[in-house]
């Protein structure tokens, strides 16, 4: 039993809880045994009463209960709390006593004969006027302790530095004698003194969230400083102590004087702890804060970095596929029964080539080409993918107007921004919903009311809608900054809506929020319409032009896309010079009779990337036309504009049309698989 109590006394709250009972009860068995040194174990100054003995035993055993934060409701949490309760009755007895100038009897019911014999002053009991003050202020402090939420206004917060400046006013009080602590005819006992330091600082320690306890024992470098400039307080505090004890007398004229000014000097430095400690944990919160961004984006970035090197495999191989089936069926002619077999291979592939396009939307490896695009299509394009994003709990509808106009913007980006949108509504509505796409053409007159900051004109409007949280107008105002999250740590990069606001304005257009807390979200994105004039002309139709014996230079280090290109390029009338390697493409460039017209080159290659063969070819023909292929690319191709890029894969179609493109420097045509 001995050994448990021990083990618990651990706890610097507990341990001064027990030393606070151990001293109450020495007092008392001195009374009871006739053993003065007990009652007062320093010869000089009054006796410590048996009242307030008692008080010290209950306030004690308060805080050993208290301590380890009990839960509510629980015996320990209920009893300890009874006794702070009384320990505060006891001190409002005994001040109501001092103010109505007569005694209620409570003094006078332990140990009367021993207390008249041993009493100073005609004292019968009474604690002293500063003491009755702490145990009002002590046992108020127990009983609230944990009164209160936990991260909110507690009382605690408040009573903790209440009851550090009383126990300071106490050993001033008594040091220089002051009527106000000691009261006129009843001094204050030294031990007494001693006990409510070690009450005090018991009860601090208890809950060393809360100041002023965390100024100098929480975990940030603001407690840090606060334990290194912990000693200023105490030099301040013990220097007039110092001082009148050099002077060999007490001055009961001037104490008052010095303990204000010590007192409010303590109270400067206290708040200048308080506030340099808030300003250097505020950085660190802002750097850990920063620091978990970081990581977050560093994160994402390599996985769509990964995803970017699946989807480049992965488009690899429906090149081959591709490329393969339409040699098949140009060798097996259009009547022949196994054409519907080919197409749906084809369309197999084309559907698992829209996939990973959708993959690379998320890791950011689409090429950027801003062009002509109907967002309604595009939209059709990614509403599956939406549907899976934002779960079978939200009920998801999409609203599309048809005979839009197009707009110019990179269709990558406006579908990652849908997404974004998408993801952030299903954030917005943990407990189900519903989520609105809608696209419509508006036109803004000249006084638009309410005018975005938008010129007039034409624009295709999209309204993402959900019935979420909604937005406070403070979080609006913030809602477009990078790194501006209202979702959990670890749950959010704070981007989406930063980029969202990036890539519209990138694109001329102007996006606004519509939001109330309770009501959801509406963010409205208006991009300018094209007109006829300006839009990209279309593909070509009719059959794929043919080559009339041009060389061209075909780079590719995977074998099945190198040789199915190269087939395809053959049997259309080109004359095609392989190599698997940038290091080999120059060799074949530079072997004597060799005259290349064009090079078509993948861009990741080991060793040497196509951008970089381009470069050296060019510094020996700088009229080389070149075309790109790639199954992912998260930069634009060198060139100055007069490069071609396709994307893997793509069909014998456009494969044809690129490389004819540039032979004869026609101008690109719209870009597709």
């Amino acid at each position: 039993m001995v050994a448990g109590i021990l083990s618990q006394a651990r706890n610097p709250a507990r341990l001064a809880g027990a030393c606070t009972v151990a001293a109450g009860v020495a007092v008392l068995l001195g009374y009871t045994a006739g053993i003065r040194w007990l009652v007062r174990p320093v010869p000089v100054g009054p006796f410590m009463v048996p009242l307030t003995a008692v008080t010290f035993v209950l306030a004690g055993t308060s805080l050993w209960l208290l301590a380890p934060r009990p839960a509510a409701g629980t015996a320990p949490r209920a009893a300890g709390q009874a006794l702070g309760w009384l320990v505060a009755l006891v001190g409002a007895v005994v001040l109501v006593e001092y103010g109505a100038g007569r005694g209620t009897g409570i003094d006078l019911l332990l140990f009367p004969d021993r207390m008249r014999a041993w009493s100073t002053g005609g004292n019968a009991g009474q604690p002293g006027l500063y003491a009755a003050v702490a145990f009002v202020t002590l046992g108020t402090t127990l009983a609230l302790l944990d009164a209160g939420p936990r991260h909110g206004p507690r009382p605690a917060r408040l009573l903790l530095p209440a009851t550090a400046l009383v126990t300071v006013l106490a050993i001033l009080g008594s040091a220089y004698d002051l009527s106000f602590v000691t009261s006129p005819t009843i001094g204050l006992a030294l031990s007494t003194d001693a006990v409510l330091v070690v009450l005090a600082a018991g009860l601090l320690l208890a809950r060393p969230e809360l100041p002023p306890t965390r100024v100098f024992r929480g975990p940030g470098p603001g407690a840090l400083a606060g334990r290194r400039l912990a000693p200023v307080l105490a030099l301040v505090l013990f220097a007039g102590i110092l001082a009148i004890l050099a002077s060999g007398s007490r001055m009961p004229a001037g104490g008052l004087a010095i303990t204000a000014t010590t007192m409010l000097l303590l109270l400067v430095l206290y708040l200048v702890f308080v506030r340099a400690g808030a300003a250097l944990d505020a950085a660190q919160r802002e750097r850990e804060r920063f620091m978990r961004q970081l990581e977050e984006t560093e994160r994402l970035e390599a996985l769509g970095i990964l995803a970017g090197g699946v989807a480049h495999d992965f488009n690899n191989a429906l090149a081959t596929i591709l490329g393969t089936a339409a040699l098949v069926a140009e060798d097996l002619g259009p009547d022949h029964p196994s054409q519907p077999d080919i197409e749906r291979i084809r369309a197999s592939a084309q559907r698992s080539a829209d996939l990973t396009s959708q993959l690379l939307i998320f890791a950011r490896q689409e090429p950027r080409r801003a062009q002509a695009i109907d967002v309604a299509a595009a939209l059709r394009g990614i509403e599956d993918l939406i549907r899976r994003t934002i779960g079978e709990d939200i009920d998801f509808s999409c609203q599309l107007a048809d005979h839009l106009a197009p707009v110019r913007i990179d269709r990558s980006d406006l579908e990652q921004v849908i997404l974004n949108l998408a993801v952030n509504a299903r954030a917005a509505m943990p407990g189900g919903g519903s989520l609105r796409i809608s696209v419509g053409a508006v036109t803004l007159p000249d006084a638009a009311t309410p005018p975005p900051p938008l010129p007039a004109g034409r624009y295709v409007h999209i309204a993402v809608t959900d019935t979420g949280t909604g937005m406070s107008p403070e979080v609006i105002s913030h809602a477009f900054e990078p790194f501006f999250t209202t979702k959990p740590v670890g749950q959010g990069t704070g981007l989406g809506l930063a980029n969202a606001y990036g890539v519209v304005t990138q694109a001329n257009g102007h996006i606004t929020l519509d939001s109330e807390p309770g009501r959801g979200t509406t963010v409205n994105l208006y991009l300018p319409a094209i007109a006829a004039a300006d839009r990209d002309a279309p593909a070509p139709a009719g059959a794929a032009p043919e080559g009339h014996a041009e060389t061209i230079l075909l780079v590719e280090d995977e074998s099945a896309v190198r040789q199915t290109v190269a087939r395809t390029l053959t049997r259309h009338g080109y004359r095609v010079l392989e190599a698997c390697s940038a290091d080999e493409a120059s060799a074949v460039f530079h072997r004597p009779g060799v005259h290349v017209d064009a090079l078509l080159t993948d861009v990741t290659m080991p060793r040497s990337s196509g951008y970089q063969l381009a470069e050296r070819l060019h510094d020996v023909a700088p009229d080389l036309p070149v075309i790109f292929m790639s199954g992912y690319t998260a930069t634009a191709p060198p060139g100055g504009g007069t490069a071609r890029f396709i994307c893997k894969p793509f069909s014998a179609r456009m494969l044809l049309t690129t490389v004819h493109e540039a032979l004869t420097g026609a101008v690109p045509s719209p870009t597709a698989r």
